[in-house]
Formats: structure tokens, sequence, C-alpha cells
């Protein structure tokens, strides 16, 4: 009679723990969301002027003191980084609560990727001032920002 009520009681607990975390859009409870600010969406903040791509493509490639080649994170131990080259800077800032930044290059570029990106900030706006918010990368969380802006 008892192992049959622990039995039941046991049900009714993993059935309100299911419920739970199904509620909570299938996201575990412990874990905070990391976004404050709109992801993967470009701002374009002068599009009159008009920088060199090849420029902005360099400069990316420059940050955290060279991201070229086989080379598969940018890993700062900084908020923020910049790269400068020809008439274009590209800075990638740590935001919504990151201190540091720790970014795989795919996600950094967004090769095709739809979760934004340089590549889709480039798509947005052109070579031409703007920024968006990528999705993750910063630490101990947060998102990371790509701009771009015209080399002083």
């Amino acid at each position: 009679m008892f192992a049959d009520f622990a039995r039941r009681l046991m049900r009714l607990f993993l059935s309100l723990l299911v419920v739970s975390i199904v509620s909570v859009a299938a996201r575990p409870l412990w874990l905070k969301p990391r976004q404050n600010s709109a992801l993967n969406v470009a701002t374009c903040t002068d599009p009159a002027t008009q920088l060199v791509e090849h420029d902005c493509n360099v400069a990316l490639l420059g940050l955290g003191g060279g991201i070229a080649g086989a080379i598969e994170f940018l890993r700062v131990n900084a908020a923020s980084t910049s790269a400068t080259s020809g008439t274009c800077t590209v800075t990638a800032t740590a935001v919504d609560g990151g201190t540091t930044i720790d970014i795989s290059k795919g996600r950094l570029e967004g090769h095709g990727s739809i979760n934004g990106g340089f590549d889709n900030l480039l798509t947005a706006c052109g070579p031409s001032p703007g920024s968006m918010i990528i999705g993750g990368g910063a630490e101990p969380t947060g998102n990371i920002q790509i701009a771009i802006s015209a080399a002083k």
C-alpha cells in the first residue's frame, strides 16, 4: 500500500517537473536568456558613407591580433577589440553582461548563417557604417556587437 502511494507521488512529481520545464519554452529553469538586445538586426548608421569592402574584410581579420587563416576563435580578455584597414574600422564588443570576448570565427563572420555575423551586416548595410548584435560569444554571459565604421 505504501509502495503504491510512493509510485503515484513520484509520477505526480515527475509530471509537474516536465510541465514546468516545457512551460519555459524548453529552457531549463536555471539558465538565464542571453538576449537583451535585438539579435541579428542590422542598424545602418550612415548609408551615405561608402567604405571599401575589402578594407572592412581585412580589418575583420585583424581583430584580436589577427584571426586570419586557421585560427578558429576570437578570444580577447577585454570587452572590446577593434582593427583598422584603409577606410574601415571593425569593432567587436561584448554586450548584455559580457566582459570578455570568446566567439567562434564562423559565428563572427556568419558565412551563410541567418544568425547574424559580419557577412549579414555587410549584406544589410553594404560597406557603410552600421552594427549588429550576434547571439552569444561573450563571457561570462552576453552577446557580441559587431560594428563597421569609417577609419579615423
